[in-house]
């Protein structure tokens, strides 16, 4: 079996989009068809990869396949070949799961971007008409949810059919300029300046230092990255950054005074800031930069040298878990328990012999663990930093 016309993918196209584009050039009705042919092919060629391509073009990206995604993958270099492609070219289209965390989101990476999961659109693809009019193919970041504005027409993406009025999806529909229900799509309006700067910015190079924030704003303000105006209040936020942060962390910090209830000293950190800290890690970068951390451990680094230690508690010897201690001080935590076993950070509470400290387990000072991230420099590249050597 081999493919009469080689199709060759864009760089910036989506897996999906070529997958149906070779389908097409090759006169098949649309990849439904052809997935049930190469479904038998492969199977004849390789007993394991039966089943390992989806007939459904909305599953066959890489990062859908869990516990066989091996197979998945070796599926595509077969493909690939009766494509004459490049198994590379075809496997750098595609979104596949990465080890790298943003916080507690899972990720995915495509050709050396690496972005959060919850990012991608999973129930409709919105598209520019105009695009697809001059080339006939689906970028990639039409695929993410923040991507609303085409930044070539400056014109909004069309996201409902003028006919049916139902959410556009080219993989269900098999057709770049059609719904599934059969009609055209149609133009849609000008768009607002917000959804211009992000389009612009997640189809330049410089995607890789937005996508953490993106996620991290709509986790910290609870707000839906595909609501209509979240776009305009992210860059609201951000055209005044850190100001928004900073009267954030103030108000909490007042209220805290006015509140108090127990002596600071004895006061969980998170029951005054929430998930900050934990929330921060959201916003990191593949290459481990985090404007948010950066930011919020100034905060705090203010807020202790202006509350010297004295006699009576104050607000800067609010006790952390030691999970939030060893993101402040990017390390592990394991090497928080040694640094406490060192002497380096002392327990709020008196430890039982043998005692391991839990994750969340509320023990360090603020004060210390701020005062002993400044006493270490920053390292760049920025990686995990080993206070102690290893047993």
């Amino acid at each position: 079996m081999h493919f009469l016309v080689q199709t060759k993918p864009y760089p910036d196209e989506a897996f999906e989009s070529y997958l149906l584009r070779l389908a097409r050039d090759n006169s098949y009705d649309g990849y439904s068809v052809l997935a049930d042919i190469l479904w038998q092919w492969l199977a004849e060629q390789d007993h394991e990869l039966e089943g390992a391509l989806p007939l459904e073009l909305s599953k066959v990206d890489a990062y859908h396949a869990r516990q066989a995604s091996s197979f998945r993958i070796r599926a595509l270099k077969l493909v690939a070949q009766l494509a004459d492609v490049n198994a590379g070219d075809i496997l750098a289209l595609a979104w596949r799961r990465s080890n790298f965390k943003f916080g507690n989101l899972a990720a995915v990476n495509r050709n050396e971007l690496t972005i959060p999961l919850e990012l991608l659109r999973t129930d409709n693809i919105p598209v520019c008409i105009e695009c697809l009019s001059e080339s006939s193919y689906i970028p990639f970041y039409w695929h993410l949810k923040p991507y609303k504005a085409c930044h070539k027409h400056k014109t909004l993406l069309t996201i409902h059919c003028g006919e049916c009025h139902n959410l556009i999806d080219y993989r269900a529909s098999e057709a770049f300029l059609e719904c599934d229900c059969g009609c055209k799509l149609t133009s849609s309006e000008q768009l607002n300046d917000a959804d211009f700067k992000i389009a612009s910015a997640l189809a330049s190079s410089n995607s890789q230092k937005i996508v953490g924030l993106v996620s991290w704003f709509a986790k910290a303000k609870q707000l839906d990255v595909s609501d209509a105006d979240f776009n305009c209040a992210f860059v609201d936020y951000f055209s005044t950054w850190p100001d928004g942060l900073t009267v954030e962390l103030n108000l909490l910090t007042n209220n805290a005074r006015l509140r108090q209830l127990n002596p600071f000293n004895k006061t969980k950190f998170n029951s005054v800031y929430g998930d900050l800290i934990r929330d921060g890690q959201i916003a990191a970068t593949s290459n481990h930069k985090n404007k948010v951390l950066d930011e919020i451990i100034n905060y705090f680094a203010e807020l202790v040298d202006s509350n010297p230690k004295a006699k009576h508690p104050n607000i800067a010897d609010l006790l952390l878990c030691t999970f939030d201690a060893a993101v402040l001080l990017n390390t592990t935590a394991e090497q928080v328990y040694r640094l406490h076993q060192e002497g380096f950070l002392n327990c709020a509470y008196p430890q039982k012999k043998h005692e391991q400290l839990r994750a969340d387990s509320h023990v360090f000072y603020l004060r210390q663990v701020i005062e002993l991230q400044q006493a270490f420099a920053a390292e760049k590249p920025q990686t995990k930093k080993q206070f102690i050597a290893p047993w």
